[in-house]
């Protein structure tokens, strides 16, 4: 259970309140549900801010360098906006902040175990590109449209043509490398019924969880399924980062936002796998998309425990 927190005041124009990193879970819903509470719960929260537009209160462990918490919000949109509001509040300076995601994700049965953790060094918007009928891409669609070349062995998705680099962001490889580093002796948690799930997945790895880094995809879209996820492989060759790692919801809007700030390059992602993108054979989709209540615990915990020691090595950084 979280322990009491001091109750959200409201900015002071004149006073500066300026954290040396800001962590983003993305959402605190009902357990298991709750990226927040692991940060709430062992973090020294000594202060907690209301911030216009951001999705929830900023907890604060200090009023000046220290860290501070609050939901991104799930999705793009609301992550883009809270990443947004925090930069231009009265009062907030995050101008030299770090900046953290740390939350759940879906990746592929054959990639990863169930609770591993991944430092994204590409963060792709699959919502980003050309999407073709498949059963017209061979032969139906014009061939000077934007995109590949048409043909019968054409993909059903291609990169954007307009601003393609807008898709990508590439996370400062110098963080990236240090926030693997932090993670290497962190001890995950590896649960008995969270392997039992596991392996109804015949392609799934036999041992627990790992850290890794990887390509992590973001989009609004609940997709699920082995067709989709191919499409994506495709998309994430496109841009030459494949196989990607882990899906998610916010983290190339968190990037986007960022990016406008001058900020992308204080960024880390780090996302724990709660499910598996596609369903276990004898499985349906509707039935298997969310994982299950152990997985997702799973990796919530896990998420916050290397999300923590990134965080620790970013403060050491700074002192």
């Amino acid at each position: 259970m979280t322990a009491e927190l001091p109750s959200p005041r409201s900015l002071d124009p004149d006073e500066t309140v300026s954290p040396s990193v800001v962590v983003l879970p993305a959402v605190s819903f009902d357990p298991p549900l709750d990226e927040l509470a692991p940060w709430l719960d062992r973090l020294p929260i000594a202060d907690a801010v209301s911030v216009p537009g951001a999705d929830a209160p900023l907890s604060l462990t200090d009023p000046d360098g220290g860290v501070a918490v609050t939901t991104s919000g799930m999705g793009k949109a609301p992550a883009a906006t809270t990443v947004a509001a925090l930069h231009c509040a009265d009062g907030l300076d995050v101008s030299s902040a770090h900046w953290v995601s740390a939350g759940i994700a879906g990746a592929a049965p054959q990639r990863a175990a169930l609770g591993s953790a991944f430092v994204a060094d590409a963060i792709l918007d699959w919502d980003r590109k050309h999407r073709w009928d498949p059963d017209e891409v061979g032969g139906g669609r014009d061939a000077t449209a934007p995109g590949a070349a048409d043909g019968p062995d054409a993909p059903a998705v291609e990169r954007l043509a307009y601003l393609p680099e807008g898709s990508i962001h590439h996370p400062n490889p110098v963080l990236v490398d240090d926030a693997r580093d932090a993670a290497d002796d962190v001890e995950l948690v590896d649960r008995e019924d969270v392997r039992d799930y596991q392996a109804r997945y015949p392609d799934a790895p036999s041992r627990g969880p790992r850290v890794g880094v990887g390509t992590t995809v973001t989009s609004d879209e609940f997709w699920h399924g082995s067709a989709v996820a191919r499409e994506v492989d495709e998309l994430c060759d496109a841009y030459d980062v494949d196989p990607y790692a882990t899906t998610q919801m916010e983290d190339a809007a968190t990037a986007a936002a960022l990016s406008r700030f001058g900020a992308l390059e204080r960024h880390v992602s780090v996302r724990a796998v709660a499910n598996y993108d596609r369903p276990a054979p004898g499985e349906g989709v509707h039935d298997s998309f969310e994982g299950t209540p152990a997985s997702v615990a799973q990796a919530v915990e896990n998420a916050a425990r290397v999300g923590r020691s990134v965080v620790e090595t970013l403060l050491d950084r700074e002192r």
